[in-house]
C-alpha cells in the first residue's frame, strides 16, 4: 500500500505536464499558463549540471582555441597566393623585378603595340599630316643645293635563328667589306688605282644594300610566336643553367614552365572560352609544382633562390595546389573575388 502511494506521488508531476500540453489552443490562449514545477524545468542557460570550475575553464579554453584556429585558417585562405601567377594579387612587383621577366622578351617588345581598330583611322590621319608637313618643309628648301645624305645602316634590335653577337658581327661588318674588296680587285689583283677605287665604292654600296636586306631577314620581327619562344628559351638556358647548354636542370625547367604559364595566361585573357588551353594551364601549374618540390628536397638554398628569380611565392607551390574553377575564371576575366 505504501509502495503504491509513493509511485503515484512520483508520477504526479509528469502527468500534470502531459495534461497541460494536451490542452486545446483556445484554452491556452485565453487562460494564463499554469506554472510548471521547479523540478520539471529541464532547459537552462547556466553551466551544465555537475560541471566544476576546472572543467568549465577547460571547456572555455578549448572553445577559444578553436575560434582562434578558425580565424587563422580564414586569414590564410584569404591571403593564399594564386597558383597561376605564383603570388598574391597585388604583389605584381615580384614578377616585374624577377630575373626571368628581365631576360625574356614579350611579343609587344618585338612586334610593337597593336593599334586598336577604332584608333587606326586617327593614327593614319596623324601620319598623313606629318608627311604633308615634311613635304612642305622640303619645298621651302627647294632653292638650296641638295646635299646627299648617307642613310644609317639598319640594325635589328633582336635577331632570329639563334645568332650570337660574333656571328652578327661577321655578317654585318666583315662579310660586306670582304665581298666588296673581292668584287673590285679580283682574286689576283695587287694594286688599287682610281678606276679600282670607283669600282670599290660601287661594290661597297651594293654590299651595303645586301647587308640591309640580310639584316631585315634576320630580324626577329619576321618570326612568329614560336620564334620568340625559342629566343626566350635560349636566354633562360644561358641565365638559369648551371653549365653551358644545360637544359635539364630543375632551375631551367621551372623557368621555362613559368614562362609558358604566363604566355598561356595572356592568351586566355584574350580568349577566355578556350577550354583546351585552360586545361593545359592547369597541367603546367601542377608540373611546375612537382619540379619545385623536387628541387626543395635536393637543395633548399637553390629552391629559395629560384623562387626569387622566377617571381613565385613559396605558398603557391608548397602543399596541395588547388585551382578552383571560379577563381581561375575571375583571374582570366580580370574580376576580383
Amino acid at each position: 500500500m505504501l509502495a503504491r502511494i509513493a509511485l503515484q506521488t512520483a508520477r504526479a508531476p509528469f502527468a500534470a505536464t502531459a495534461s497541460s500540453s494536451l490542452l486545446p489552443l483556445a484554452s491556452t490562449s485565453s487562460a494564463p499558463a499554469a506554472a510548471l514545477p521547479v523540478h520539471a524545468r529541464v532547459f537552462s542557460s547556466t553551466a551544465p549540471a555537475g560541471e566544476n570550475k576546472a572543467k568549465r575553464k577547460a571547456r572555455m579554453t578549448r572553445r577559444a582555441n578553436l575560434d582562434k584556429k578558425a580565424a587563422i585558417l580564414r586569414e590564410l585562405e584569404q591571403s593564399r597566393p594564386d597558383p597561376v601567377l605564383g603570388y598574391q594579387r597585388g604583389n605584381d612587383h615580384l614578377w616585374e623585378n624577377c630575373l626571368l621577366n628581365k631576360v625574356t622578351i614579350k611579343r609587344k617588345d618585338v612586334w610593337g603595340e597593336i593599334i586598336p581598330v577604332e584608333d587606326s583611322g586617327a593614327a593614319a590621319a596623324a601620319a598623313a599630316e606629318a608627311q604633308a608637313a615634311k613635304a612642305a618643309e622640303g619645298d621651302a628648301k627647294d632653292g638650296a643645293a641638295a646635299q646627299p645624305q648617307r642613310r644609317e645602316p639598319y640594325v635589328p634590335k633582336y635577331f632570329n635563328f639563334g645568332l650570337d653577337a660574333e656571328m652578327i658581327q661577321q655578317l654585318s661588318d666583315t662579310l660586306p667589306a670582304t665581298s666588296a674588296l673581292k668584287s673590285t680587285l679580283g682574286d689576283k689583283a695587287t694594286s688599287v688605282d682610281a678606276v679600282l677605287l670607283s669600282r670599290f665604292e660601287e661594290a661597297n654600296e651594293l654590299e651595303a644594300q645586301k647587308r640591309e636586306q640580310l639584316m631585315r631577314i634576320l630580324d626577329l620581327r619576321n618570326a612568329d610566336s614560336k620564334g620568340i619562344e625559342s629566343y626566350n628559351k635560349r636566354q633562360i638556358v644561358k641565365m638559369f643553367g648551371r653549365a653551358e647548354a644545360d637544359t635539364g636542370s630543375p632551375e631551367v625547367q621551372a623557368a621555362i614552365l613559368t614562362l609558358r604559364i604566363r604566355s598561356i595566361f595572356e592568351h586566355l585573357k584574350a580568349s577566355p572560352r578556350d577550354v583546351e588551353n585552360r586545361q593545359a594551364l592547369r597541367q603546367l601549374v601542377h608540373k611546375r609544382g612537382k619540379i619545385l618540390k623536387y628541387l626543395r628536397n635536393v637543395s633548399v638554398t637553390r629552391y629559395e633562390d629560384l623562387l626569387l628569380k622566377i617571381g613565385v611565392e613559396p605558398r603557391a607551390v608548397e602543399g596541395e595546389i588547388i585551382m578552383r574553377k571560379n577563381e581561375l575564371r575571375s583571374l582570366i576575366r580580370g574580376i576580383d573575388v
